[in-house]
């Protein structure tokens, strides 16, 4: 397998992750953060579908314990994101 054929997922993951930081430093928290949160659902979505040998750098444990951890970390920026208070 090509390299990289094993690291497509996770390149979606990094560029997903450098857009909501973009979107942070650009002034549009709420967007980031939402874009954050989905970014990390998609993966974890990528994850408990494609096999083992497609996902590459994203199989770090087992299955469920990668894809309950993408879906916590997708759950707890989602949350922080909702309960900012943007006004001065």
């Amino acid at each position: 397998m090509s390299a990289q054929r094993l690291m497509g997922p996770w390149l979606l993951l990094a560029a997903g992750v450098v857009a909501s930081v973009a979107a942070v430093t650009s002034g549009q928290l709420r967007l980031g953060g939402y874009l954050l949160a989905v970014t990390l659902a998609v993966t974890a979505l990528l994850r408990l579908t494609l096999p083992s040998t497609v996902v590459g750098a994203l199989a770090v444990r087992s299955r469920t314990i990668d894809v309950i951890g993408l879906l916590l970390a997708a759950g707890g920026a989602a949350a922080l994101t909702a309960v900012l208070k943007l006004t001065p």
